[in-house]
């Protein structure tokens, strides 16, 4: 039963606190939001997805994109 401060308001809490007594903050004795938490998350989801994205479109454009130009540079018959 250590007492740490609460991250929105700094009153001392108990760290299996459900809320903080002084200002209400849910799970105060964290060091950080669930919201908080959620948004990291999705923001290094969306770093990676787009990492992704960009290597296989590079990677599909290396191999499809000389046989579209040797299709394109092709006289019709």
């Amino acid at each position: 039963m250590s007492l740490v401060p609460c991250r929105a308001c700094g009153h001392k809490v108990d760290t299996s606190a459900e809320a903080c007594p002084g200002c209400g903050a849910t799970n105060p004795g964290r060091k950080m939001s669930r919201q908080q938490h959620d948004l990291i998350v999705l923001l290094i989801q969306l770093i990676v997805g787009t990492a992704l994205l960009v290597g296989g479109g590079t990677l599909a454009w290396n191999a499809v994109g000389p046989i579209v130009k040797n299709q394109l540079s092709k006289p019709a018959s």
